[in-house]
């Protein structure tokens, strides 16, 4: 890699101060100028998550620096893309100029968020972007969404380890249900016979067809008289009507009908039998 060819003296650390990145390093980069030692890598930052940062960078234990373009999130606006990875960066407090007595630059802090907005998960990967101040910015002058060519980024950890956080999405796979017109099952286990009736378990029945239960009676239309189908004919004929003629000879009264009436002088036996034809 090209950490590995940068040639660096003995005991030597990278703790630039905020004026110093702005004016040795982001003004000269801007202008198209060398610099002395290439340490800061240039990268599209906002490609990738915070995690996978620190194996680009040049140089850099805890912290890492980078050199990023920054686009527009819309074509005719000012606000920036903050979209990275599998998640975005969001500003948190007010902007801090950087320089005296002149301004030169300007840093804002932000915070890396896993997964979509708004609904993302606060991390504690840090970045503290610096941006050239009193810089024209309008849509009108550029033909693309470029807002910046480039910003100088410094990346860490608030934890000082590389963290990773990863948000996987479970979304349900849902199946279409299928429902099919089948005849109810009549369960014949667990059931209880009456006494004089047969268990229908053993009976073996399980479903009954509504056409056939009832028998059928089929009309002539030369008469009014109904005429049963023949799958439905009785070797008996079928009585309505009782014969109480052969009721009477079964039925014995221990006493005599006319025995609380013997002393009634309002009814006499011959009007009560004449009540009794009459019921009859």
């Amino acid at each position: 890699m090209a950490r590995q060819a940068l040639e660096l003296p003995p005991g030597f650390r990278f703790h630039p101060t905020d004026e110093e990145l702005v004016v040795h390093y982001l003004c000269r980069k801007c202008n198209s100028q060398n610099i002395f030692v290439p340490i800061i890598a240039e990268i599209d930052l906002y490609k990738f998550d915070p995690w996978q940062l620190p194996d680009m960078a040049l140089y850099g234990e805890k912290e890492w620096y980078f050199f990023s373009p920054r686009d527009r999130k819309y074509p005719n606006g000012s606000r920036p893309n903050r979209a990275a990875g599998t998640g975005y960066w969001k500003a948190t407090g007010a902007d801090k100029p950087v320089g005296k007595p002149k301004t030169l630059g300007i840093k804002k802090a932000l915070v890396f968020y896993a997964g979509k907005a708004p609904r993302g998960i606060k991390t504690n990967w840090i970045m503290h972007e610096y941006r050239l101040a009193n810089v024209d910015r309008s849509a009108g002058k550029r033909t693309n969404l470029r807002l910046d060519d480039w910003v100088l980024c410094r990346i860490y950890n608030k934890k000082g380890s590389i963290e990773k956080c990863q948000i996987i999405d479970h979304k349900p796979t849902q199946q279409p249900y299928e429902y099919e017109d089948q005849k109810p099952v009549i369960s014949t286990h667990n059931l209880i016979a009456p006494v004089g009736f047969p268990n229908p378990s053993s009976m073996g029945v399980s479903h009954f067809d509504t056409s056939d239960s009832v028998p059928r009676c089929h009309t002539d239309t030369s008469g009014s008289s109904p005429v049963a189908s023949p799958e439905f004919i009785c070797d008996k004929e079928v009585q309505s009507e009782a014969k109480w003629n052969q009721l009477d000879g079964n039925i014995e009264f221990p006493f005599d009908y006319m025995d609380p009436f013997k002393d009634d002088p309002y009814v006499t036996s011959a009007e009560f039998q004449d009540m009794i034809m009459l019921l009859r």
